[in-house]
């Protein structure tokens, strides 16, 4: 991590978009994979990565340690007890560690420790920062003093698109009231599903429940009354052969095909009258109730007694890290993340106390706050052991929601860590990501990867497309569900066309479902935008461009495309197909330019992603997982 040569002088950190063409100063870019052979240009992403290993336990070291900080005799864990064996610090953002949405100053956090270490290691008389981020800004400050290193500040024009004037209102407003507006919304807009669903929920003789999401559901078969789902895929029908009953909670998510809860309301009780009592569909909106809704202000009340004594131990355990841990600190202890888990867990509560006992359960695992709830809210109804959490897609290495210090799975007794009793995982390279993170490996079983079982079959069906001249190259877009990313990504493109000589290149871009994208936006690409499903674009491409963060890479991977992946140098890399050999990371206009121009001569290798996933599109292992009654 060192240098050749340890300097004494002045270091100057740019968290800047442009690149500084010449300085007499060592310079280390914040937001960027540049440097220099002459060794006075550094990257903070590359250091990143170089010691990923180190910085990551270090992370989650950390985060442990937080929990683990005693007040008064009594672990923060222990103080933020409401219910007996569960303890609301496992929904906090401290624990869900989601780096790429909810919490982003942990990529910062991660990059201070890469910084820390660097200064420990060359003998600086003074720091110079440009950035727009005030938080790290402090932080910088904080690391400064400790290590009696002078500090100055420039701050650079902040280029964030700004929201609405509504968004920005309610944004400036306290956490204490923004939270109980949070709630009110919230229950006025699901208090149509009140009630839907619970009737069939409480009577029910299926011993087999899911918790899913009620998104991504297949239209066409939602119109003929029939549940299917882009998460479990030939699942439902497998069970539905075997003649095994299930029940069903969804989440309800706001999507095109249902755009409102009476939408959703609709089609829940048409799942429920087709299903011919081998589906029982509820959602989790329908356990609403006045009570309900006090009980959560309750729970929430006890963790706001506790706000201030929290956010002072974190403070002192995070040093100069606070500024970049202070805004989910206040968040998870008032704000609208803290009010809408406890919502969460009390819907949980109400729904796992009015189903009959369960031998299995399954849900989709994220390790998003509410699903610990979940978890304590299963096991204190008294359902069966059998609980597996299935992540459906992927886990990167650097999406932390994931991962945990080691410490943190021992069983104490005593307000732990809810885990599942299983996790289903899909393919060596997700159990071995398990694995390596330290998961108690007794508890991860095998399981077909239901989102990728195409892969292994012929792909019934043709694509809409009109591709019109033939003598052009297709270039296929799978683009992120997250705005921002996704104006990043195409942001990025739309430079790239502007340096390269290779102008027939067709552009299909392939949208997240929750965030679309407008051909009219991008005149100067001949763009085609298609919510065709990957499996019948991937043929017809010669390149296929991602975001940083999107799973979709991993289809064209498997298929044998060629992939290059945007790497935001301002986050992680959390793309799945990191480390991945034949894979293409660019993070400038021009490196995609020079990849565009030579896209006649890049090629995929077949078979290149064999053994990623477990593949049987008859589904032997999640047969033997849910249907036959033998150990798992």
């Amino acid at each position: 991590m060192d240098k050749d040569s340890k300097s004494i002088g002045i270091l100057l950190i740019l968290d800047v978009n442009y690149v500084l063409i010449d300085s007499c100063n060592d310079t280390i870019y914040w937001s960027s994979y540049t440097s220099s052979k002459s060794g006075r240009i550094f990257s903070i992403p590359k250091i990143v990565e170089k010691n990923s290993r180190s910085l990551k336990a270090k992370y989650l070291k950390l985060i442990y340690d937080l929990g683990k900080v005693k007040n008064n005799g009594k672990s923060i864990i222990d103080h933020l007890a409401i219910r007996p064996k569960f303890s609301y610090w496992w929904m906090t953002l401290f624990v869900e560690k989601c780096n790429y949405a909810k919490s982003p100053q942990i990529d910062n956090i991660i990059k201070m420790m890469a910084l820390e270490r660097w200064l420990q290691e060359n003998n600086y008389q003074k720091i110079q920062l440009l950035t727009a981020d005030r938080e790290l800004a402090m932080s910088i400050s904080l690391l400064s003093k400790k290590l009696s290193i002078d500090f100055e500040w420039e701050k650079s024009i902040d280029s964030k698109n700004s929201s609405n004037l509504i968004k920005r209102v309610y944004h400036l407003l306290p956490n204490i009231v923004q939270s109980p507006i949070w709630l009110l919304r919230y229950t006025l807009l699901n208090w149509p599903l009140k009630g839907v669903g619970v009737k069939e929920w409480r009577s029910s003789t299926a011993t087999t429940t899911f918790i899913s999401y009620l998104f991504n559901i297949v239209p066409e078969s939602a119109k003929n009354g029939r549940y299917e789902s882009r998460y479990w895929i030939k699942l439902t029908g497998v069970l539905e052969d075997e003649k095994h009953p299930t029940n069903w909670l969804h989440i309800y998510v706001k999507d095109e095909l249902l755009p409102s809860a009476k939408k959703a309301r609709t089609l829940i009780r048409k799942f429920n009258n087709e299903g011919d009592g081998k589906q029982t569909h509820v959602t989790l909106a329908s356990f609403l109730s006045l009570s309900l809704i006090l009980q959560t202000l309750k729970d929430w009340y006890k963790v706001l007694k506790f706000k201030k004594n929290v956010c002072k131990q974190v403070q002192l355990k995070s040093d100069h890290l606070w500024p970049l841990f202070k805004k989910d600190c206040q968040d998870s202890m008032s704000g609208v993340a803290s009010i809408s888990n406890l919502l969460y867990f009390n819907l949980f509560e109400r729904a796992m106390s009015e189903l009959p006992v369960q031998n299995k359960g399954c849900y989709l695992q994220e390790n998003q706050g509410w699903e610990f709830g979940f978890i304590s809210a299963w096991r204190s109804a008294g359902h069966g052991k059998s609980l597996i959490g299935f992540p459906h897609s992927t886990v990167r290495y650097w999406d932390l929601r994931y991962f945990f210090d080691p410490r943190g799975y021992a069983h104490t007794g005593k307000n732990d860590l809810p885990i599942p009793y299983y996790v289903g995982v899909n393919g060596s390279v997700m159990k071995n990501s398990y694995i390596n993170g330290g998961y108690p490996q007794e508890r991860l079983i095998e399981v077909e990867a239901l989102r990728y079982l195409y892969l292994s079959e012929s792909v019934g069906g043709n694509s809409n497309l009109s591709l019109g001249d033939e003598d052009k190259i297709t270039l296929l877009i799978l683009s992120d569900y997250m705005k921002i990313k996704t104006l990043q990504q195409m942001e990025m493109l739309q430079k790239a066309v502007q340096y390269t000589a290779n102008k027939k290149i067709r552009y299909i871009v392939k949208p997240h479902p929750a965030c679309q994208v407008l051909a009219k936006d991008y005149p100067d690409l001949d763009l085609v935008v298609t919510n065709d499903p990957i499996p019948m674009l991937i043929d017809h491409c010669s390149l296929v461009y991602t975001s940083n963060s999107t799973s979709a890479a991993v289809d064209a991977y498997y298929a044998g495309k060629p992939v290059v992946i945007f790497l935001n140098p301002g986050s992680l890399n959390l793309s799945p197909l990191r480390g991945a050999k034949g894979v293409l990371f660019v993070n400038s206009p021009k490196e995609l330019a020079s990849v565009l121009d030579n896209i006649g001569q890049i090629k995929g290798s077949k078979g290149q992603g064999e053994g990623y996933f477990y593949l049987d599109s008859k589904l032997p292992r999640w047969k033997n997982l849910l249907v036959k009654s033998g150990k798992i």
